[in-house]
């Protein structure tokens, strides 16, 4: 996949602190921002929709019932967005529970560590990511594994942050597979995401669809797992 440069801007100014159904949440002002204008971002409330219903038509091979694929999901559903729906602004935004975060870590050591949640089989998430589409008029979430139409940032955090729980958002470029961590952690103020790690990244998405394939159909029919890689790969190649 080419490294896109552009960089994405926010609706929001710096950083804010939310109450929610839930918990709060935090925008991380570490986000990726885009100087520049949107020009093709200004996309209707339609178009967004048409994308969210295009991949929830892909369930039967990104399985949005898992809970812990997310990252390997929400890489491949960025792609598709991006190969399927060339005027969408696409993102990918993680929601990290705050007592996951690596700045946090001496405020958490006394704490009752409150993790995310979805539903009543998808909880204790350390952290959710999924797709977003970035228009003039608002941030939208594509996550049908949590969410029946696209979202706002604002209604899909308060959603997964437990009552009593807070979390941190943050919003970067779709090329990156997972965050950067340390010791389990989520390095939370760390500016730059390198893109020339290995470790963060999964360029030709053979990690991604790995785990997928993996998730849904163990090691117990190899040629099921034959045919998935192979649905997967069309996905995004």
């Amino acid at each position: 996949m080419h490294m896109k440069k552009l960089l994405f801007v926010m609706l929001w100014i710096s950083s804010f602190c939310a109450a929610q159904e839930g918990g709060i949440y935090k925008y991380s002002a570490l986000s990726d921002t885009l100087a520049d204008t949107l020009g093709s971002a200004n996309v209707s409330i339609s178009y967004v929709d048409s994308v969210f219903r295009f991949i929830e038509s892909q369930g039967y091979i990104l399985d949005f019932e898992d809970c812990n694929t997310c990252k390997s999901r929400a890489h491949i559903m960025a792609r598709v967005i991006e190969k399927n729906f060339p005027d969408a602004v696409v993102g990918k935004i993680w929601l990290v529970a705050d007592c996951r975060r690596l700045s946090k870590f001496d405020e958490y050591k006394y704490k009752p560590h409150v993790l995310l949640e979805h539903k009543k089989f998808c909880n204790n998430w350390v952290y959710h990511v999924a797709p977003v589409i970035i228009s003039v008029t608002d941030t939208f979430v594509i996550d049908p594994a949590t969410q029946n139409a696209p979202v706002t940032l604002r209604k899909w955090a308060s959603k997964l942050i437990p009552t009593g729980g807070s979390a941190l958002v943050v919003i970067k470029r779709p090329e990156y597979f997972i965050y950067p961590e340390s010791n389990e952690l989520f390095e939370d103020e760390l500016v730059n995401w390198s893109d020339t790690d290995d470790k963060i990244l999964d360029t030709d998405y053979s990690r991604s669809i790995d785990e997928m394939t993996r998730a849904k159909l163990g090691l117990i029919e190899p040629w099921k797992m034959k045919n998935l890689k192979r649905e997967l790969e069309e996905l995004v190649r």
